[in-house]
């Protein structure tokens, strides 16, 4: 099989490279008369750095100005400038964020510990933002952040890429098409390198939480269970994990409910053997959707494959896996196709971004949903009444 755009090639597809990064691919020429967005980076050396290239998202755009970039590491930001093209530099983002006030602003720091008040700063000035995932750590943050946007109308993208990337949204096609029939159950196993368990919940499930309710809708409820070994964990196990985040447990198996009576698991177990070290040529990272006519599986790394029959044993071998096939009269919008392009088309708009920050609050709070199920060992119902953490409630 070929390699497929995975997150980290997504982001490492442009002209010039940033930990890989050719974000302005997208850009083009266009017509010179058109509006110039002034746009401003946030980075933190040291505590998320700029994550996946997002000090050089609005690169290569002919209709965006890097007017700024903020940092309070010095070495950081002379060399987030050199690698964003930005004008002027600043120590501190709020500081930037009043004397510049910019259309555009990249929140960069995949930590979301510094997100809230990073957004809500950059709220009082600009029109739209662009967010590392996750949005935050709870749905308590992200609802104030939405809040504070909706009251002065400023547009929020979240970087769960997969919504831009073409062979994901070629999948939510076909599964729209009835390709593999009523979908029954999704199983997903998360990647379960050394952060098994909590931390790759948080870090990396999101993404699969995203993309589940990109293609199936809003969940209705979660039930879960979250161990360390096989005792469930209790609040000495609550730890900042190697990313800067509350996580417990090395052992996650978690189900979710979504309409039209699709199951979506998910799984990230720590074992004793080398399951937990990477592999030498692909992810684990990996799901399938089970249809009453077919099967679409997904490996990090490899193509999409597609069985035309419901079974995974195929005795006779009268079945095969193949690639999948090309959706009918499909047609993907030049705007969905780079989230700064979907951002500008928003505030342009006035409608909400193809990952909105409606969308990345979902993402956390299928997290804490998880937890919440683990804490009160009870199915539990979404959206969460509960919108603090829950590992600290333990």
């Amino acid at each position: 099989m070929k390699l497929t755009v995975t997150r980290r090639r997504f982001l490492a597809t442009s002209a010039t490279v940033c930990t890989g990064l050719v974000w302005g691919s997208w850009a083009g020429a266009g017509d010179p008369t058109e509006r110039v967005w002034r746009a401003a980076i946030i980075g933190r050396t040291g505590g998320g750095d700029y994550g996946h290239g997002y000090d050089q998202i609005f690169k290569g755009f002919h209709n965006i100005s890097v007017e700024a970039v903020a940092d309070a590491d010095s070495e950081g930001l002379r060399k987030a400038a050199e690698r964003s093209g930005a004008k002027r530099q600043y120590r501190d983002y709020r500081q930037m964020l009043e004397k510049e006030k910019p259309d555009l602003v990249s929140i960069a720091p995949r930590h979301p510990d510094c997100h809230r008040p990073m957004a809500l700063a950059a709220i009082e000035v600009c029109r739209g933002i662009i967010m590392e995932k996750p949005m935050t750590e709870t749905p308590a943050e992200a609802d104030e952040i939405l809040a504070a946007a909706d009251r002065r109308g400023v547009k929020i993208c979240v970087g769960h890429t997969r919504r831009y990337t073409a062979e994901f949204v070629r999948v939510r096609a076909l599964l729209q098409q009835g390709l593999i029939g009523t979908v029954r159950q999704v199983r997903i196993q998360g990647k379960q390198d050394q952060r098994a368990g909590g931390e790759d919940l948080l870090v990396l499930g999101t993404h699969d939480f995203d993309l589940m309710r990109f293609y199936f809708g809003d969940p209705y409820w979660c039930m879960a269970s979250v161990t360390v070994g096989e005792r469930d964990i209790t609040r000495a196990d609550v730890h900042q994990g190697r990313e800067p985040v509350w996580v417990a447990g090395d052992t996650v198996h978690a189900m979710f409910g979504f309409p039209n009576n699709v199951m979506v698991s998910w799984h990230s177990v720590k074992t004793a053997d080398h399951w937990n070290s990477p592999f030498s040529k692909q992810e684990k990272w990996a799901f399938e959707i089970l249809g009453t006519k077919g099967i679409i599986a997904y490996q990090s790394g490899l193509d999409f494959a597609w069985l035309d029959s419901p079974f995974l044993a195929q005795l006779d071998g009268a079945v095969g896996w193949r690639p999948l096939p090309q959706p009918k009269d499909w047609s993907w919008p030049d705007h969905a196709r780079h989230p700064v392009k979907d951002l500008i088309h928003a505030i342009q708009t006035d409608t909400q971004p193809v990952c909105s920050g409606y969308d990345g609050r979902w993402a956390v709070e299928m997290v804490a949903a998880v937890y919440e199920s683990q804490r009160s060992r009870a199915r539990v119902n979404l959206p969460l009444a509960e919108r603090t953490h829950p590992l600290l409630r333990l």
